[in-house]
């Protein structure tokens, strides 16, 4: 579990409409040093322009101080390769703290930052791209000779799996299964189709690949946060693993699921022999991807995770042998990421991956001499915050929660980080009522300033949020409170329009 609670993603979805037009001749090579041509902000006039054009249009939506959005433009964004594809597009770049964003989240089903979507003129969507897939120069031609609606995809997927052409198969399979709410938001329904691909894809990388994806959303942790198998499970794990880890490509390719899915699954293994086996040869393999210098520094990274998680698994504590890997890797993901916008995808991974490892004062240490470099350090203090908590450190946590909500910068952003700085309060200090009080009119103060900012991603934040508080007032029998943040709340939900409706629901229990 990451440190801090925004919920970021580690990569972003890509889901691809089934028919295909006559794919397009190919771009021309890309200017060395020339950036992809974004406009900036403007969605009608992009997709105006798509109209007029008869280019798809390739909406970017991020936000500044996002790591895996400083991933994708210090990476792929970079890549010449792409920026010649994209000038089949119209692309456009929407930050989340720009006015009228939100809005477009709530249109287009967008939760989390990064997404790129591709859509038709009429703004229906065609694609959601991937930036942990391989090939995405390619992805994306494949993507500008596609016109109808990505639902179209899916049902051929689900009804007559048979009929997928060889582009279809490669889009689905570089789809990011777990971050398409609109579609996938029943973890069932998502388990059962990635199941039904796998049984149905071709045999090979195809196969093997969906076998992964439908092991790693149809396993979910009990109660105790240990993970039970069946006997099909078990046999699933015992076969795809070894045969993924005789092709270094397909460890690349799988390399996000290896490091962070399979891990928990592979130390569920009842044989203790298998789990050795197959748990030396997991990270053996990821070992591999970490010498790879043509991945993202962060995808090489991350595959320390493995590491930590089939330790903890196998005895509860990170041995001082991982726990040098561990700190060993961070300190090599330090020197290395030189790069503004690298660090900002890097530092606080390797700063959780200390903390999971049992370093809390490694993290700390790194997270804080960050502050003075990053342009955006109000997103490590709300890290600091985590790890104070962790150390039972309330006072702590607060101040640093307090500290990075009242430095942080968007409109948006400063209604998320008021949310998060809020929570800390309830969680940290539910007795201290005027605590929770200046927290809580925090963020109505911060939505409020707003008028047009109470879609999608907000909602479902505040919505979190004001459930929390529900239950607070519950808990400490003080309806006063919530009335009186109710009354304030219904003047700013008056100001949201078409949204006030469901603004007004904000303090619902969920």
């Amino acid at each position: 579990m990451k440190l801090t609670s925004i919920g970021l993603t580690l990569a972003i979805a890509l889901s691809l409409a089934a028919c295909q037009r006559t794919a397009p001749a190919p771009a021309a090579d890309a200017t060395p040093g020339k950036p992809i041509a974004w406009r900036e902000g403007d969605v009608d006039d992009a997709l105006a322009e798509a109209k007029e054009t008869g280019k798809p249009v390739m909406l970017y939506w991020g936000a500044k101080w996002c790591p895996p959005c400083n991933q994708l433009k210090s990476t792929v964004f970079k890549d010449p390769a792409f920026i010649a594809e994209t000038r089949r597009f119209v692309p456009v770049h929407l930050d989340g703290d720009t006015t009228g964003a939100q809005r477009w989240g709530e249109r287009f089903g967008i939760r989390g930052y990064p997404t790129v979507i591709i859509l038709r003129a009429d703004g229906s969507e065609i694609a959601r791209l991937s930036g942990a897939a391989s090939g995405m120069a390619d992805t994306l031609r494949v993507a500008a000779g596609r016109s109808t609606p990505i639902d179209a995809l899916f049902a051929k997927a689900e009804t007559t799996p048979a009929a997928l052409s060889r582009d279809d198969w490669q889009l689905l399979a570089s789809l990011d299964w777990q971050n398409d709410p609109r579609h996938f938001d029943d973890p069932k329904h998502l388990a059962a189709l990635l199941g039904h691909l796998a049984g149905a894809a071709p045999e090979g990388p195809l196969k093997r690949r969906f076998t992964l994806l439908s092991l790693s959303v149809g396993i979910d942790p009990g109660p105790d946060g240990k993970y039970q198998l069946t006997p099909a499970q078990v046999a699933q794990i015992e076969t795809v693993l070894p045969a993924v880890f005789a092709h270094d490509d397909e460890v690349i390719a799988n390399r996000q699921t290896l490091s962070y899915a399979l891990p928990s699954l592979v130390a569920a293994l009842p044989d203790a022999g298998q789990r050795a086996k197959l748990g030396a040869s997991l990270t053996d393999a990821l070992d591999h991807v970490y010498t790879d210098a043509n991945l993202p520094l962060p995808d090489r990274l991350g595959t320390v995770d493995a590491d930590i998680i089939l330790a903890k698994a196998n005895g509860g504590a990170v041995p001082p042998a991982v726990l040098a890997k561990v700190r060993a890797r961070t300190a090599w993901a330090d020197a290395n990421a030189k790069d503004t916008m690298v660090r900002q995808s890097v530092i606080s991974d390797a700063a959780d991956l200390l903390h999971q490892a049992g370093d809390n004062t490694g993290a700390k240490t790194l997270l804080e001499a960050e502050l003075k470099r990053s342009a955006s350090p109000y997103y490590y203090m709300l890290d600091l915050a985590g790890l104070a908590e962790d150390e039972k450190n309330g006072p702590a946590a607060i101040t640093w929660a307090r500290k990075a909500y009242e430095t942080s910068e968007g409109p948006a952003t400063r209604v998320q980080w008021a949310i998060e700085y809020s929570k800390t309060v309830l969680r940290q200090a539910p007795g201290d009522k005027a605590q929770v009080e200046a927290s809580a009119n925090a963020v109505i103060d911060e939505l409020g300033k707003n008028a047009d900012g109470y879609y999608e991603r907000t909602r479902i934040k505040v919505a979190g949020w004001g459930a929390q508080l529900h239950t607070w007032s519950d808990a400490h029998n003080d309806k006063a409170l919530l009335a009186k943040l109710d009354t304030k709340m219904a003047g700013v939900c008056a100001k949201q329009g078409e949204a006030a409706a469901r603004c007004r629901d904000w303090s619902k229990a969920t």
